[in-house]
């Protein structure tokens, strides 16, 4: 018994170390959609329970339950993110092994168990804090319990219940589950034409189990038509389906093509950093052979039902990328995981068979040394060995270290909050990003950091903000202080990084004492009040940029705007109109680079609008006019009166001055 262990044990001893060696190490950090499901699952805790989470453009809700108990058990941290889709996938690996071991043979479920430990695809996968990571292993639990009466008239009656269920949890898990479980309704019709006393076993458990999925789903569904908003990533991915109800099929096509070399040739892999070397094939040059190998026997077994099944389950898993293309793909593919690692199985145990290498013997079984491995035991260890290496290598070396994954994964943020948490730097705290909105380094901070509720965000290149009382201010090389605010900070102390960091390091200042006084100039909604207005340099050639200042002070962070998703924060927006004198707008700026969703209440928030003259403007001065609007609605913030009654929605700042060059 310990002799046909022993085997599989390994395996999935392997597959552990790959996936838990360094595991918030590498990768080294958080990327955005990793941290908002982070985001969800504290919130989670918190007591914020939803049916849908409107974050990542809309996701499923499985995946931010099991992070929060997950949390729940090892506590708030980024460990516990990523232990479930550790977890997860060496449950999918051993659904697999076990659908195939009946599906196949044994020896079969071993090699591709052994492929799914070692490729770099599923280690990846297994590592990232993403929703997706989960649905191999409901997809496979789906497959055994729709397998149980493929085979025999004795299968349990009510395995349709639990096929059911586990595809409705797929569901709720993925976007590409919408697609797979075509996989089960496409079999039934193969088995119609095939095999009709099969088809006459299971179709009427299969259609139980889809009706039972169906309803348990609709709820979900129902949401989503009547919360449109909630989901917006559909309508960001269906390019190639509105091409192809014109009538034009290249996309499709072309993304065909692409889904299918993604796996096999240089170059055609998954090209986003975050979940890939950019262009890296699925498979190494080896496992890539015997992938095609097992994708020809299988459509030459074609009339068998278990390779039928496997093409079919490969086929309908891949389709994401038809619609989407290579980007992403290791993602949006994962539904088709467990089938893409068996076919190298199928091709190599097809060529062991040809070569007459039967029952990992010798031919005619003269071994003579019958203690010594077999000749086909030699070769999938040599092979697993060489895809283990070069995985190995690939991801903790190539990749993990790489500078541009750093970057991706926002390793200076990282090192910013340990900065914070290690010297106890007090409150209140100002960090500086190129991400400053809710939805991106803040939820990296909620997830690493103990004093994320208190930190303001901005973009030093043109926003800051002075607390009332003081503070400290984070700034990464990569949003060094626009230098008219330079003035207003000193240096504490600067930390640096690796130097081939695409962020080498960061530094800490102090926030000196605001250097503005003096009367209000204009009442915003009683939410925000402008202080200052100025231009740094009195005159502006045409064709240059001028640079006007803006000081406001918040008075009440809750009057600025509506609350808007994902986070249910204000999102407003500063704009700058310099007019023409005829009634239009002579040039125009935008932004708001200290977000409104982090102020509090006696914050000074500074703004610098850079505004481009155009090279025809005429000599002469310019009325300039600032106001605030909200970002979703477009409503502007009422201008009050001292009466407190509203009158225009802007302020007058002094006149922009166009001086001969």
């Amino acid at each position: 018994m310990l002799k046909k262990t022993l085997p599989l044990l390994l395996i999935f001893l392997i597959a552990v170390g790959l996936r838990s060696y360094r595991l918030t190490a590498v990768p080294p950090g958080l990327t955005h959609d990793e941290a908002n499901h982070g985001r969800e699952a504290l919130g989670i805790l918190d007591g914020d329970l939803r049916f849908y989470f409107p974050a990542n453009y809309g996701s499923e809700p499985v995946y931010s339950y099991t992070a929060a108990a997950s949390m729940l058990a090892f506590g708030e941290n980024l460990l516990a993110l990523r232990l479930v889709n550790v977890l997860f996938g060496l449950a999918a690996m051993g659904a697999a092994y076990a659908w195939t071991a009946r599906a196949f043979d044994r020896r079969t479920a071993l090699i591709a168990a052994g492929v799914t430990a070692v490729t770099f695809w599923p280690v990846a996968s297994s590592r990232e804090a993403l929703r997706a990571g989960m649905l191999p292993f409901f997809m496979t639990l789906a497959v055994w319990f729709f397998w149980q009466r493929t085979e025999t008239e004795t299968g349990r009656r009510f395995h349709f219940v639990w096929f059911g269920a586990a595809t409705a949890v797929t569901l709720h898990i993925y976007l590409a589950a919408r697609v797979a479980w075509l996989i089960f309704p496409i079999f039934l019709v193969y088995l119609a034409l095939i095999d009709r006393d099969a088809f006459r076993r299971i179709w009427r458990s299969t259609l139980a189990g889809l009706a039972l999925a169906g309803a348990l789903v609709a709820p979900m569904f129902v949401y989503l038509a009547n919360n449109p908003a909630a989901q917006t990533r559909l309508t960001m991915l269906d390019g190639p389906l509105q091409a192809l109800r014109d009538g034009n099929l290249t996309p499709i096509v072309q993304n065909a093509g692409e889904a299918f070399l993604a796996f096999i040739w240089p170059g055609f892999g998954d090209q986003f950093l975050a979940y890939n070397i950019p262009g890296r094939p699925v498979f190494d040059g080896v496992t890539a052979v015997f992938f095609l190998i097992g994708l020809l026997i299988s459509i030459w077994r074609w009339k068998q039902p278990n390779y039928a099944f496997l093409l079919i389950w490969f086929g309908v898993g891949i389709v994401p990328s038809l619609l989407t293309g290579a980007t992403a793909n290791t993602t949006r593919n994962l539904a088709a995981l467990p089938a893409a690692m068996l076919l190298p199985a199928v091709g190599f145990m097809a060529v062991m068979q040809k070569l007459e290498i039967r029952d990992w013997r010798l031919r005619n079984n003269q071994s003579p040394v019958s203690s010594l491995p077999s000749p086909a035991s030699v070769l999938v260890i040599v092979w697993l060995l060489f895809a283990g290496f070069t995985t190995a290598r690939d991801y903790f070396v190539r990749w993990g270290e790489s500078p541009d994954v750093r970057g991706a994964y926002q390793h200076t943020l990282v090192e910013e909050l340990a900065f914070l948490d290690a010297h106890d730097v007090e409150p209140p705290i100002v960090i500086s990003s190129v991400y400053p909105g809710p939805a991106h380094d803040p939820s990296i901070s909620l997830v690493l950091s103990p004093q994320a509720a208190g930190i303001r965000w901005i973009d030093a290149r043109f926003g800051l903000i002075f607390p009332d009382g003081g503070g400290r201010l984070l700034i990464p090389s990569s949003t060094s202080i626009h230098p008219e605010l330079a003035g207003f900070v000193e240096m504490v102390t600067a930390v640096s990084l690796r130097d081939d960091d695409l962020d080498p390091g960061f530094a800490l200042y102090e926030l000196a004492a605001p250097p503005w006084s003096g009367s209000m100039l204009a009442n915003f909604n009683d939410a925000v009040r402008l202080r200052v207005a100025y231009w740094i340099t009195p005159e502006t050639a045409p064709g240059g940029t001028a640079e006007l200042i803006t000081v406001w002070q918040v008075t009440d962070p809750t009057r600025v705007g509506p609350a808007v998703p994902p986070f249910d924060t204000t999102d407003v927006v500063l704009f700058t109109q310099v007019l023409d004198g005829a009634g239009g707008i002579l040039a125009q700026r935008d932004a708001l680079d200290a977000p409104s969703w982090s102020w509090q209440t006696g914050d000074l928030i500074v703004q610098i609008h850079p505004i481009v003259v155009p090279p025809e403007t005429a000599v002469g001065s310019y009325q300039t006019i600032v106001g605030v609007y909200d970002k979703l609605s477009g409503a502007r913030l009422s201008l009050l009166n001292a009466d407190g009654a509203a009158t225009k929605s802007f302020a007058t700042a002094p006149p922009l001055q166009v001086s001969a060059p």
